[in-house]
């Protein structure tokens, strides 16, 4: 399992389903649209939302972390990892580029920010963080959908080759 797939992936089906923009694009290969996608209520179940202010319990979140899969680290540098070091909590979610940095003053949370795993560096403060699990270990198959039934009803679909799309699908079917 490859987890830069899977954090492109995990991106991808979040930013679809909660971008309500228009003119947004996806490029992707004929394998790709064979493989099932985590149903968007299933996903919006399972993310663990935090937001500054609130009242968190360390012991719970890491609870939860580890049983969707996350691993305790002494540093974070890949998604699925989580570290904890005082009132710090780092974790790098499947569904984002950068780790998240939760910082906390006694149970509450006091600031969050995603910052750069090599030079532990901030890159931006946020109001509040979504941390979505490993949706391709997580998730039985009946949890999992065709990416086209995530789309929107409006979305135009361009193929180059549609023969070669089918043939491809063809082949990963027969795979299956």
């Amino acid at each position: 399992l490859n987890t830069t797939n899977v954090l492109q992936r995990t991106e991808t089906i979040n930013k679809i389903i909660n971008n309500k923009a228009t003119g947004e694009i996806l490029i992707t290969y004929p394998e790709a649209l064979f493989e099932k996608v985590v149903a968007p209520a299933v996903l919006e179940e399972t993310r663990i939302l935090i937001s500054i202010g609130e009242k968190t319990d360390v012991d719970f979140l890491i609870e939860v972390l580890i049983e969707y899969g996350f691993k305790r680290t002494d540093f974070v540098y890949e998604p699925g990892q989580f570290s904890i070091r005082g009132g710090i909590v780092d974790i790098f979610s499947y569904g984002n580029e950068w780790p998240y940095r939760v910082e906390l003053f006694d149970d509450e949370v006091e600031s969050i920010r995603t910052f750069d795993p090599t030079s532990q560096l901030s890159q931006q403060k946020i109001a509040k963080v979504s941390i979505i699990p490993n949706i391709n270990t997580n998730f039985t198959q009946n949890q999992k959908v065709s990416l086209f039934s995530v789309l929107q009803n409006n979305t135009v679909i361009w193929v180059r080759d549609f023969q070669l799309l089918l043939d491809k699908l063809q082949l990963c079917f027969e795979k299956a």
